[in-house]
């Protein structure tokens, strides 16, 4: 897959020595800074560093001391959430870790507001994101991903599903929450307005996290939320005692790769990344972490690059 070259020159990357280091980056990060040996549970097979691919790396990031900034944002369960020890944990927090670990870089997560995350990467205060975000088109102008599953969108509604939604053409005339700063699903939302619901808008109601978005139906000020899939799906069975939110749409919606998000033309370490993801894939380690987070569904057999072969 052919990258682009920096189309916003030259950058300093985030490379950093310690946790103080990270957080005097500047007051743009409003998040908290955790050290990859805290952060990431791991997975439960040892990942070795393969010198062919820690060699992909570019030049100053195999120095033993080097250290790159990540920026999540720790409130989207299954793939990052701050567990009762206060570390941030997750599906794509263990997968990380492990294709860090393939290439010998030491990294540390930068928890921050999901709609701060994307200006950051441009700023050079983060090498990455990791956050759940979805490969699309548009997002590819300014970014390169490197895949790491397949999502979907859910309908979140009330246990019992009391208003009978089960498509996306039956939230039209409807008030529907969803994470906010551009997000793929508020984008969706406001395509349909421009299109099935022209004549019964949606309400779209957007917010900073997911959780708030979700807050709203079980109070009573949402119809339903859209959100990923197996974030919906987590929240059903996790949220109180798995009987207070449904997912109401039994097809397939949207479909979309996920990925880490690098700065458009960050060639070495998209592709570097994406050799690790694939020898992880090769090995196991990626199945043996999908399986402890219960999302072997959406398993890849190919780490892509911008979602092509």
């Amino acid at each position: 897959m052919a990258l682009g070259h920096r189309v916003r020159g030259h950058r300093a990357r985030a490379v950093i020595g310690s946790i103080a280091a990270l957080t005097a980056l500047g007051g743009l990060l409003t998040g908290c800074a955790t050290d990859s040996a805290e952060s990431a549970e791991g997975s439960a097979q040892t990942v070795e560093v393969r010198t062919e691919l820690r060699a992909m790396l570019p030049g100053e990031l195999r120095a033993e001391s080097a250290r790159i900034a990540v920026g999540t944002e720790s409130g989207y369960p299954p793939f990052e959430y701050t567990n009762e020890a206060g570390r941030i944990v997750g599906f794509e927090i263990d997968l990380f870790d492990a294709a860090s670990k393939r290439l010998g870089l030491k990294y540390n997560f930068v928890d921050m507001p999901w709609n701060s995350l994307i200006d950051e990467l441009y700023a050079g205060n983060v090498d990455v994101v990791a956050a759940a975000m979805s490969d699309t088109a548009e997002r590819q102008i300014e970014s390169d991903f490197v895949d790491y599953y397949n999502d979907s969108d859910a309908i979140m509604v009330p246990a019992g599903n009391p208003q009978g939604i089960k498509t996306l053409a039956d939230l039209c005339g409807r008030k529907v929450a969803v994470l906010g700063g551009d997000s793929t699903q508020q984008i969706a939302l406001q395509t349909m307005n421009q299109a099935e619901c022209q004549a019964k808008p949606i309400t779209v109601m957007p917010f900073d996290t997911d959780a708030d978005a979700l807050a709203q139906v079980q109070a009573g000020k949402a119809d339903a939320e859209l959100t990923q899939w197996s974030t919906g799906a987590y929240n059903a069975k996790q949220v109180g005692s798995g009987d207070i939110f449904e997912v109401a749409n039994t097809e397939i919606i949207n479909p979309t790769p996920l990925g880490f998000r690098f700065l458009k033309g960050d060639v070495e370490m998209v592709r570097a990344y994406q050799a690790a993801v694939q020898s992880i894939i090769d090995d196991g380690t990626y199945a043996e972490i999908l399986e402890k987070h219960d999302l072997s569904v959406g398993a890849l057999t190919t780490a892509t690059i911008n979602n092509q072969p």
